[in-house]
């Protein structure tokens, strides 16, 4: 028992957690835009029929992480504190509340795939195109939904590695069932976006499979067979942390929806100079992101095992690693700024505009790595509510208000826009640093 206990704390060393989330994320931005560059050869109404329906998805997502966060913190805790049982109850009951979730969701999308479409009034060739993706990704949406959660039980068990070389490799898949079904490799015929969407789909089939695969052979305890017997204390206790977070998700989506909104009334190049600006930034906080979400598995197991002083202390140098990384990289980007910018414009006004969003960057890449750390080690404690209040009245009371003042009402244009996000992030991080180091979170443990 004592050398089990050896291995799994070996398993949350935080560089073992990091790298591999981190290789993910940059990977997979890498094939997300791949994806549509190959979409972009067949028809551009498809692309934009794709970038409609990818809010959908994103929102069929992160209904789906209502499972994959409360099951991640709980799996944590209860492994950090010795009670295997328990552990193995919350990963069968996230698992029945994940296919129960992807079922519904893909009955939805298939019985209103049509009506969901019509509510965007787009033009009948991109509304067709935009039909036939929903329509096949979308009914399949237990596919996404297992696979996160399979990804998650597997990296709350320390197992980062095998997610990342599984995703990657359906990310790969889809990538070359894109080619055949839109470059006619043996003389196949096109299949457009029908066959984009069956590619999607076969690629998050065989990635939710091969994770399951994964799930037996680390011979994680898994007793399918009593999930009736499962007490209903941990499906609620699943569900409750999930429903908060999703909240805070969809709260920060639907501001920086209205950001965009902000931004288009600036004008076209603002709104191309805005977009340019937040895929580059996407390279500056990646590190940050990827040790924020190891930080959180490792929060959970340490305070599962009672070591609140141990991971206080880490935490607060592991935000240190990522902020000092950030500042680093970010600056990195503005000394070769217009190097970068020119490899997706040369328009003048466009040039100016994002050279100028990329320096205001390295103040709003700085505030925004307290949150990806902190907050995250916030939840992994169990402590939830506080930085989601905070986060949503943070991000409507600064970011969507100033933006609205600064870019607006005074004139400041994209860049006012930019400054207000950056505000929110600071004030937010600021908050979190505050809370962290009260630990006051060391009284939320579930375990």
């Amino acid at each position: 028992m004592q050398n089990s206990n050896k291995i799994m704390d070996n398993r949350m060393n935080v560089v073992t957690l990091t790298w591999p989330i981190f290789v993910e994320i940059l990977l997979r931005t890498a094939l997300n835009t791949s994806d549509i560059f190959m979409l972009s050869g067949y028809s551009d109404k498809a692309v934009s029929a794709v970038g409609v329906i990818s809010q959908i998805t994103f929102f069929l997502v992160i209904i789906s992480m209502m499972v994959s966060t409360g099951s991640s913190i709980l799996i944590g805790q209860y492994n950090g504190a010795g009670r295997d049982k328990d552990s193995a109850n919350i990963a069968v009951a996230s698992i029945c509340l994940g296919l129960c979730m992807g079922l519904i969701l893909g009955l939805l999308a298939f019985f209103s795939c049509a009506t969901i479409i019509d509510l965007y009034g787009l033009e009948q060739q991109v509304a067709q195109f935009g039909y036939e993706y929903l329509l096949i990704s979308g009914s399949f949406t237990i596919n996404v939904t297992l696979g996160i959660v399979f990804s998650t039980i597997l990296r709350a068990h320390g197992y980062s590695k095998s997610p990342m070389f599984i995703n990657l490799a359906a990310g790969l898949i889809n990538v070359i069932g894109n080619y055949c079904v839109l470059y006619q490799p043996f003389g196949l015929p096109v299949y457009g976006v029908q066959g984009v969407a069956i590619a999607t789909v076969f690629s998050q089939f065989i990635s939710a499979v091969t994770l399951w695969y994964m799930l037996r052979h680390r011979k994680i305890d898994l007793p399918m067979a009593s999930f009736l017997s499962i007490p209903a204390v941990f499906y609620k206790k699943i569900l409750r942390i999930g429903v908060m977070n999703a909240g805070e998700i969809l709260s920060y989506n639907l501001s920086q929806m209205i950001i965009i909104y902000f931004v288009v009334r600036m004008g076209t190049a603002s709104l191309t100079a805005f977009t340019y600006a937040q895929n580059i930034g996407r390279i500056s906080f990646a590190f940050a992101l990827a040790i924020g979400q190891a930080s959180q598995i490792q929060t959970s197991y340490f305070i599962g095992k009672g070591w609140f002083e141990d991971i206080s202390l880490r935490v607060q140098k592991y935000f240190l690693v990522a902020f000092v990384s950030s500042i680093t990289i970010t600056v990195i980007i503005y000394l070769f700024r217009f190097d970068v910018i020119n490899l997706f414009t040369n328009d003048p006004d466009v040039v100016i505009l994002t050279a100028g969003l990329i320096t205001g960057s390295i103040l709003l890449e700085g505030g925004r790595v307290f949150n990806l750390v902190f907050i995250s080690s916030l939840k992994g404690a169990g402590d939830i509510t506080f930085p989601v209040q905070i986060g949503i009245a943070s991000m409507w009371g600064i970011g969507v208000s100033l933006t609205y003042l600064l870019g607006i009402y005074f004139g400041f244009g994209v860049i006012g826009a930019w400054l207000a996000i950056a505000a929110d992030e600071w004030f937010r991080g600021i908050i979190m640093l505050f809370r962290w180091r009260s630990k006051k979170w060391t009284k939320f443990t579930f375990s």
